[in-house]
């Protein structure tokens, strides 16, 4: 990743989720929304959210999201690139197939934040913590808030 500060952010969807279910988280991410940033939506994040949508009221928001929001995805070697990163996070920590498959569309996210030099926001520390020892990209835990 470029030294440059990133000129996009975009939300994981944990913090979607936990703005759908508070009124009061959207103070948490207020200031990613501020400043010189580009908002997107990284398409897998918006898959996610689409698989879990259960009301109209998602499923409006969702639409409306898709409709108002540049939408970022990555190019199609991510997806071979991020079978290959899985594949050597597996062997140098012991990891179980079913925690596999769920840090493989992490892994997507990442590598999505990569490839547009953008900022991801997420409630997962943990486990993109772990995917940046593989993965060159800028993420940001809510709590935490803008990284300088």
């Amino acid at each position: 990743m470029s030294s440059k500060k990133p000129e996009i952010v975009f939300f994981d969807s944990n913090v979607y989720i936990n703005l759908l279910r508070s009124s009061e988280y959207e103070r948490k991410v207020e200031c990613f929304l501020q400043g010189a940033y580009l908002y997107s939506v990284s398409k897998i994040v918006l898959m996610e959210l689409w698989a879990g949508a259960k009301t109209k009221l998602e499923e409006n928001i969702l639409r409306q999201h898709q409709k108002s929001l540049p939408l970022i995805g990555f190019s199609d070697d991510n997806f071979i690139a991020a079978g290959q990163i899985m594949q050597k996070m597996a062997r140098d920590n012991s990891i179980e197939p079913r925690t596999r498959r769920r840090l493989t569309w992490d892994i997507l996210i990442a590598l999505c934040a990569q490839e547009h030099d953008a900022l991801l926001v997420t409630e997962n520390e943990s486990d993109f913590r772990k995917i940046q020892s593989y993965v060159g990209f800028e993420f940001a835990s809510v709590g935490e808030g803008v990284p300088v």
